[in-house]
Order: structure tokens, then C-alpha cells, then sequence
């Protein structure tokens, strides 16, 4: 009787090379948020901070509760309006760069990026964060200097930081395969067999 051991590969750096001998984890290849969610995305976060705070400004219209209703109602369209305008984005525009640029940002514990532009973009992002959230702050408190001295603080960040996150998937898009392919179209090698035969 023949007794027949298994052999368990750990599952921390499971690991596929490509033909340049990059090593390209397996968990960014099989999982759906290793892609880029396109260009709407970047559009939807450039408009956060002020539909946000239009929002929360709207209760000296229509009061406090409509507020909290449309500030909800703002939320869920921010998080609900990439997934469904997905398939309508153009091909290579910077909005999507930017959205690709964010992904490999996001992507960095497994495949590393340079620290400086690293630094930079976290930097860039907590001030954007913090300029959205004086925003809001100042529409809650009902001062307009405030609100706006937070859309501008966070308007300037986020510039930046787009150019930079277009920068950077400039400088990564052909270290790594999984970069190398987001802006390929897939091609049906089928149609061509078919108009080849006689």
C-alpha cells in the first residue's frame, strides 16, 4: 500500500512569472479590484467635494431632514454612477490614466512603486480628504469662507494628485504584465479562422 503526501504551496507569495521574469502575484491576476474602474470614477471624485457640500448648504432651502436626504441621495450616486456608466468611457483619455495611475497606487503592498512618488500622493490625498471635510464642515456650520477655503484646498490637492497618479502609470504601465494589458482591446481570433476558410 503506497501512501501519497500533498504537497502545500503557502499561500503568502504565490507568485506567476511572465516572460520577462517579473514575478506577478496571483492574488491582483484573480481578483476584480485589481483592475481600474475607468475614467467615470476619477470624474466622480473630482465632483465629490462640492456636490457634498451643496448638499448639506441645500438645509437653508429645504431644510434639515430633505438635507440629510439628498446629501444620502449624493452618496449613493457617487458610489453607484461608476459601475453604471462603466461601458462608456473613451479609450485612453487622462481621466482614465488617472484611474489607472490610482489603481497601481492602491496596488503598491504587492507590487512597489517609487517611495518618493509614493509619499507624494498620500500627502496629496489626506489633504484632499481634509480640504473635502472643511468643506462640509463649513456648510454644516453655515460659512461660506470656510466652505470655500475647503473646495479650494481640496480642488488644488486633487490636481496635483491627478497628474501625479497619470505620472505614475506612465512610469509603472510596462513594469508589471497586469499593467502592461488594462489598455488592450481583447480580439476574437475566431473571426479571422472563419474568413480565412474558403
Amino acid at each position: 500500500m503506497q501512501i501519497t503526501q500533498r504537497h502545500q504551496l503557502p499561500n503568502a507569495h504565490v507568485t506567476q512569472n511572465d516572460a520577462s521574469g517579473i514575478n506577478t502575484p496571483l492574488l491582483l491576476l484573480k481578483s476584480r479590484a485589481a483592475g481600474p474602474v475607468g475614467s467615470v470614477s476619477t470624474y466622480a471624485k473630482i465632483v465629490a467635494p462640492a456636490l457634498l457640500s451643496a448638499a448639506i448648504w441645500a438645509k437653508l432651502l429645504v431644510g434639515g431632514l430633505f438635507s440629510v436626504v439628498l446629501l444620502a441621495g449624493v452618496l449613493l450616486l457617487l458610489f453607484k454612477l461608476p459601475s453604471l456608466l462603466s461601458g462608456k468611457q473613451q479609450a485612453d483619455s487622462w481621466a482614465r490614466r488617472a484611474s489607472y495611475g490610482e489603481r497601481i497606487w492602491l496596488n503598491r503592498l504587492l507590487i512597489p512603486i517609487p517611495a518618493d512618488v509614493n509619499q507624494k500622493i498620500t500627502i496629496l490625498y489626506l489633504v484632499f480628504w481634509t480640504g473635502t471635510l472643511i468643506a462640509m464642515l463649513g456648510a454644516v456650520s453655515s460659512s461660506l469662507l470656510l466652505t470655500a477655503t475647503g473646495l479650494l484646498v481640496a480642488y488644488a490637492a486633487q490636481a496635483v494628485c491627478l497628474g501625479k497618479l497619470i505620472g505614475l502609470y506612465n512610469e509603472m504601465k510596462d513594469k508589471a504584465p497586469l499593467y502592461r494589458f488594462w489598455t488592450e482591446k481583447p480580439v476574437n481570433d475566431n473571426k479571422l479562422i472563419r474568413k480565412r476558410k474558403p
